[in-house]
């Protein structure tokens, strides 16, 4: 009777030690997502950055075409004009010529701003550039770290899974298939100390004769409570 305990006590910390170990690569798997959810973050904004510069470029670039355009029309106007005598044809010349300057001096400032906007993102692009390129060194050295680290953990996952499924059928078959469910639920417990009449792991109180039984192991008893074995 007490050796089928003593088995399963050892079964149950070969079990927390999987537990942990796979606790541990879950937490290490999730660190990688975080870094690599955050470097996907940083290059997106780089890549939305050069969208907008490329946008700037052209946008000023059209600017600048469209000023000269009209640079040109100014002065085959003013050229035009100097030719004319009629009062009347000098006239429209002269509105036509205060239409273009007025354009003009909208697409100067246009042209001015359009600048402006880009030394901005240019110097963002820049910043952003730089920020990744240095996260992208860090991260890929974090992840690197990380995947040892769950490497090692498997391995010692693997180990004590082996240990414990070498253990097990030294159960008896009864024993064996309730401990085996217990230890497979999601709390990875399947045997529980008794603090006085306490089950330490549902925090019941266990009937005294049941608890006198447990202690001189008389037989196997479980919480009538939670249901795992006790001792």
């Amino acid at each position: 009777m007490k050796n089928e305990i003593s088995i399963m006590i050892e079964l149950q910390h070969f079990w927390d030690n999987v537990m942990k170990s796979e606790s541990e690569i879950a937490r290490c798997g999730k660190s990688i997502k975080t870094w690599e959810s955050r470097l996907i973050e940083t290059s997106a904004k780089v890549s939305a950055t050069e969208t907008e510069v490329k946008a700037l470029k052209m946008n000023l670039k059209k600017d600048e075409l469209d000023l000269e355009e009209i640079d040109l029309k100014i002065k085959r106007v003013e050229q035009r004009k100097n030719q004319l005598k009629s009062e009347r044809e000098i006239e429209a010349q002269n509105n036509e010529l205060i239409i273009l300057n007025d354009a003009k001096e909208k697409f100067e400032e246009s042209v001015l701003e359009l600048i402006d906007r880009l030394e901005k993102y240019e110097l963002k692009l820049d910043e952003l550039k730089t920020e990744f390129s240095e996260s992208d060194k860090q991260i890929k050295n974090d992840i690197e770290g990380l995947n040892k680290k769950i490497a090692d953990y498997q391995k010692e996952s693997d180990l004590f899974k082996n240990k414990f499924n070498d253990l097990l059928p030294s159960l008896s078959p009864e024993n064996k298939s309730r401990f085996t469910k217990l230890i497979s639920s999601k709390d990875g417990v399947a045997i529980a100390q008794l603090k006085g009449e306490i089950c330490s792991r549902c925090n019941f109180q266990v009937p005294s004769a049941i608890v006198s039984s447990a202690a001189n192991q008389k037989k196997i008893e479980t919480c009538t409570n939670c249901g795992r074995f006790i001792y």
